[in-house]
């Protein structure tokens, strides 16, 4: 084969193993962000319960399997319940979505709440879920978005929304109050330390499940960062 010919030969090899490398990287790439996306909202649904569970509600199961409310608890009162809290997680700008028929049913409106509790009570019938869909359907119940956010690479930072006008085509979403930002590696207090606990905890059991290969010394170094990246488990992913 001439020179020439052989040069121009190895270089389309070159180039389409270049080409072939990025495009599954990036494929790759793509692939750990979206389980991460799942670890993430994992945390953010923990330290809701954490947060909610400190302040004397009682939570009760919300989702059948990943589907349904993410947080629902209430409050007795002589051994009745007395008080509902419906809640939903999103981590850093996730938004609330949309479901049924033409995505017509915004999620946490007072439609969306009554639907996700009649699959509830098909698939586990207990009493407090009749109760709490009487509270529901007469709209005496609390309704929250709960946001987690990232602050810089070492602190998370709880946003609370109040969720007013409940109907199904709109609702308001009111600014209740931000906590101050809390550093992973210096908490302040014991409520800090329990939502840090939390979140940390959390986030090792997800990163375990969506992500078993990986060593549990580079688990324990990867939670020392809260704002985790598909590009910060890449190096680890590819030992």
């Amino acid at each position: 084969m001439p020179l020439q010919i052989r040069r121009k030969y190895l270089w389309i090899l070159f180039m389409t193993m270049l080409l072939t490398t990025t495009s599954t990287y990036a494929i790759s790439k793509s692939k750990i962000q979206a389980k991460l996306n799942h670890v993430n909202g994992k945390a953010a649904e923990c330290v809701m319960h954490k947060f909610y569970t400190n302040s004397g509600w009682i939570q009760i199961e919300g989702e059948v399997g990943r589907n349904g409310i993410d947080g629902l608890y209430y409050k007795r009162k002589h051994g009745r319940i007395q008080e509902v809290l419906v809640a939903e997680s999103k981590w850093n700008t996730g938004r609330l979505g949309k479901s049924g028929k033409n995505k017509s049913i915004k999620q946490m409106s007072q439609t969306w709440v009554l639907r996700s509790l009649n699959k509830l009570v098909k698939y586990k019938p207990l009493p407090e879920y009749d109760t709490i869909k009487k509270f529901i359907e007469h709209n005496q119940y609390r309704a929250r978005l709960f946001n987690l956010k990232p602050v810089g690479e070492d602190s998370i930072q709880i946003h609370l929304y109040k969720i007013k006008n409940k109907g199904q085509d709109s609702f308001e979403k009111i600014k209740e109050r931000s906590l101050k930002a809390i550093r992973l590696v210096s908490p302040r207090n014991r409520f800090e330390v329990g939502i840090v606990n939390a979140y940390n905890e959390c986030r090792r059991g997800a990163l375990k499940s969506y992500f078993p290969t990986l060593k549990g010394k580079d688990i324990e170094t990867l939670l020392g960062n809260n704002y985790l990246r598909g590009e910060d488990l890449v190096k680890y992913l590819s030992r």
